[in-house]
């Protein structure tokens, strides 16, 4: 296991997230075998390295939870764009890193929505429970504040933030 750097460049989706979560999922059963075997294993870290314009909310919730379980540190790096979901997954990382060149968008989430009225209330009600825990999570992990998200939505807008923003905000701990 040699390999720890794991690289999310494309879109938010199943097929994208599949491959970290396997390769995580991986690491940490090979530290886990080695950690029984050697008495002072130390676990190295993985570093997942994001550009991405987000994608399925979904997806990138199921990457976090195994992100956030990874008993293997997991640190991330964004290296270009990280928006709206893959935003969500930068901030996930145990230690988290920018280069100085790199932005960060925050943005409600969004949804396609058509179809019988009583499938638009659920949809509506789904979106924002999903936006719910979205927020909930982002203002855990950083010094984001209610109101400074409540005033993006409000004027229905992307916030884009730069590397120094980002730290001063707590997205990131580092910028490299």
């Amino acid at each position: 296991m040699n390999e720890r750097t794991l690289y999310l460049f494309d879109g938010i989706n199943k097929s994208s997230v599949k491959t970290i979560v396997e390769q995580i999922m991986k690491i940490n059963q090979f530290d886990d075998d080695k950690d029984k075997k050697e008495k002072d294993f130390k676990r190295i870290p993985i570093d997942v390295i994001i550009n991405s314009n987000g994608g399925s909310v979904y997806d990138g919730l199921g990457l976090i939870n195994v992100i956030e379980n990874s008993k293997t540190p997991v640190h991330t790096y964004v290296y270009g764009l990280a928006a709206s979901m893959s935003l969500l997954i930068a901030v996930s990382g145990h230690k988290r890193y920018a280069g100085r060149l790199s932005t960060f968008m925050y943005h409600a989430v969004s949804t396609h929505i058509d179809g019988h009225l009583e499938y638009l209330k659920n949809r509506v009600d789904e979106t924002q429970r999903l936006q719910n825990i979205y927020d909930e999570y982002l203002l855990s992990k950083t010094k984001l504040t209610q109101d400074e998200i409540l005033r993006v939505q409000e004027h229905q807008r992307n916030w884009y933030l730069s590397p120094e923003e980002a730290l001063s905000y707590g997205v990131i701990d580092e910028i490299v």
